[in-house]
């Protein structure tokens, strides 16, 4: 029997005693085992411990726990006890004394956690390319990346070995792998889930995503994990304004797209007519749309990798590339250490600058309006990547790098194929804590505008 991983079809076959969490979680790691060739795993948890954990769980009421038999996967920066944590970096490893309070409040929701998967190093790049566990490639042609840096994370949902799994997004490490695989990519509001427990990148830029077979399981598991009576200094002062429950849509939308001429396909022609045909269908089913200059998004987004936020990533591993830094990619290193050049004032500048985009974005992107742009701009081959890694990788980010610099909640959504079988997504982005809205809106568009 092909057992589907969502949410609602794992509680249908639990409920009817078709399947214990037992034979799940057998199922999971007889499916890992059935597509190794793909360096979507760096450890995982031992199988008997496992088993036992999922029959702990079967002994409990159904009803007592939200994720009750659940499996997940974890991104190798992010702490699970019982694993090291090694941020692709096996000289930067280290065994956590417990869990990131988000991996322990799933768990302590009923998931079951079955390991931890592979990134970008340092989560430095949207590739999954950057890793000394193996190159990651698209689940749909492994001649074409699979995005990062949250690589391993999408391609254990996107092959159906687990049912969700934790990453993060910085800058689009939550969003270009699930597009690139077909899957939902969440990122929630920064600051409203906790990052204690995560290896830093950019910690005032830092969020977990979440990577789903559904919006409805990536907004359910996101309001599981969110703690409303808890605050670590992770979190934001106003976090208690999040909302992950669903959004019932009744008054009239705006979509925002980028002008014409702000397009940018990089010569993916076939990737502009999906777009089109997105933006037409949408206007057909009677959503309003109009245009937004989107100069000040890209002013945002180049500020992660060519201005100053890059010494924040610097200052995060200062020490450890100092001591071993013939332990990092040289990709990795080049552009960790770029991040020597910047000033104190050229920090002050870019956030004062930053601010200025957000308060004018404010009028464009207000109540009931969205911006939804592709989620990634061209399909980029790993022998392409290799021979321009730092250009096609600053390429990929044309639609990502300005969401949390902007202060931006975003969902990256399935919406159709390239003739070559890769799939093709948007992303719906709208103001910080429009978490449900900018969901809701991404599932109304899969339910009714496929192509």
């Amino acid at each position: 029997m092909e057992i589907n991983l969502t949410l609602h079809s794992l509680r249908e076959l639990y409920s009817k005693g078709i399947i214990s969490p037992q034979d799940l979680i057998n199922e999971c790691f007889e499916r890992i085992e059935k597509v190794s060739k793909n360096a979507i795993w760096i450890s995982i948890k031992d199988k008997k411990e496992t088993i036992e954990r999922a029959k702990e769980i079967s002994s409990l009421p159904k009803d007592s726990k939200p994720l009750w038999g659940i499996p997940f996967s974890v991104k190798d920066n992010i702490d699970v006890s019982g694993l090291s944590t090694t941020a692709a970096c096996p000289k930067y490893s280290y065994k956590p004394k417990e869990s990131a309070p988000i991996v322990k409040r799933l768990e302590e929701a009923g998931a079951i956690c079955i390991g931890k998967t592979n990134l970008d190093q340092f989560a430095t790049g949207l590739n999954g390319t950057r890793s000394p566990y193996g190159i990651c490639t698209s689940a749909y042609n492994d001649e074409f990346i699979s995005g990062g840096s949250s690589s391993g994370s999408a391609l254990s949902v996107a092959n159906k070995q687990v049912c969700f799994s934790l990453g993060t997004d910085t800058g689009g490490s939550g969003r270009i792998p699930a597009a690139l695989n077909n899957i939902v990519g969440f990122k929630p509001t920064k600051g409203s889930l906790s990052t204690k427990g995560f290896v830093p990148c950019c910690p005032s830029l830092d969020c977990p995503s979440i990577f789903a077979l559904s919006v409805d399981d990536a907004l359910e598991i996101a309001k599981v994990a969110f703690e409303n009576s808890v605050k670590d200094e992770s979190i934001r002062d106003d976090f208690k304004k999040a909302d992950f429950n669903f959004y019932e849509i009744k008054k009239e939308i705006v979509i925002k797209v980028p002008q014409e001429n702000q397009r940018q396909f990089f010569g993916n022609y076939e990737g502009q007519k999906l777009y089109e045909k997105v933006l037409d269908k949408l206007e057909r089913n009677g959503v309003k749309i109009s245009t937004i200059d989107f100069s000040p998004f890209l002013e945002a987004g180049r500020m992660l990798f060519d201005g100053p936020w890059v010494a924040e990533r610097y200052l995060s591993l200062i020490d450890f590339i100092q001591k071993y830094p013939n332990d990092v990619f040289e990709t990795t290193l080049e552009i960790i250490r770029s991040g020597e050049k910047w000033s104190g004032k050229d920090v002050f500048n870019a956030q004062r600058r930053a601010n200025e985009i957000k308060f004018e974005l404010n009028k464009e992107i207000g109540i009931n309006q969205y911006l939804v742009t592709p989620t990634v701009a061209f399909l980029c081959k790993v022998s392409e990547l290799k021979k321009d890694p730092i250009n096609l990788n600053s390429k990929l980010g044309y639609y990502s790098y300005f969401a949390n610099i902007l202060d931006l909640s975003a969902i990256s959504i399935p919406i159709g194929f390239y003739q070559n079988g890769m799939p093709f997504g948007v992303t719906v982005f709208g103001q910080a804590f429009e978490d449900s809205k900018v969901a809701s809106i991404g599932n109304k568009i899969i339910e009714k505008l496929s192509i």
